[in-house]
């Protein structure tokens, strides 16, 4: 089984899906997700090598970052220059800054309550006994579980610093929520006072919902305004 093709394999058992299920999702056949776990196409011989696109569908379904994938697809090479090195005994390190006081199997399930990802107490003991190496799947899974960057995993940690990499990591994440939010700010605090407190109320939802209806129906505002001023001189007749 080729690194690419644990990766996929490990994914879809974190979610608990069979073949059938995760192929079902992807819209792909479960034999070609078996050829590609595999990492070898028996028809030829040869490494399945999904193309970009492949990687993309698989991508959304398992809710994996699609840059990774194309990297480990061996697509996109890492931007540092000098590669990293990885080491189990920082690994152990890091994740018993993780576990503190949780037993493994609290540690396992708190994991999965987090993420949505499960990662077996076998596993985890294993890890922390030196006898096998963590996948990049797993590290992704870890570094959501924990808020912080694939970086970490690299660097030996204490409690303080694994504190910094969290408030740093919601940083980001607080500032990537806040661009969108601060330009839709931005158009709203530019509008005429009298169309702010109209929008502003909830009484006017329902007529908010009917211009909005209106224009993916592309009625143009005149003849919008036509059939109002029409309706209400009607009433007053």
């Amino acid at each position: 089984m080729s690194n690419l093709g644990s990766l996929f394999r490990e994914i879809r058992m974190s979610k608990k899906w069979s073949i059938r299920q995760a192929a079902k999702k992807m819209g792909i056949s479960y034999s070609y997700l078996s050829i590609l776990e595999k990492g070898v196409d028996p028809r030829t011989g040869k490494d399945s090598n999904p193309k970009p696109e492949t990687l993309k569908i698989i991508s959304r379904a398992y809710d994996y970052p699609y840059e990774e994938l194309m990297k480990a697809a061996g697509y996109l090479g890492d931007d540092n220059s000098i590669p990293r090195k990885f080491s189990l005994d920082i690994f152990v390190n890091n994740i018993n800054l993780l576990i503190e006081n949780m037993t493994i199997e609290e540690f396992s399930q708190d994991i999965y309550q987090k993420t949505g990802y499960h990662i077996k107490p076998s596993q985890i003991k294993s890890y922390l006994k030196g006898d096998i190496k963590p996948f990049p799947g797993t590290l992704h899974i870890l570094s959501k579980y924990a808020e912080v960057t694939m970086d970490f995993w690299y660097t030996l940690n204490s409690k303080d610093t694994l504190e910094r990499e969290r408030e740093k990591y919601r940083q980001n994440k607080m500032k990537s929520y806040q661009e969108p939010f601060s330009k839709e700010y931005a158009v709203f605090y530019n509008l005429h006072n009298d169309i702010k407190i109209f929008l502003s109320s909830e009484e006017n939802i329902s007529y908010i919902k009917v211009a909005m209806e209106a224009k993916k129906k592309n009625i143009k505002p005149n003849t919008l305004k036509l059939l109002i001023d029409t309706i209400a001189e009607e009433k007053k007749g």
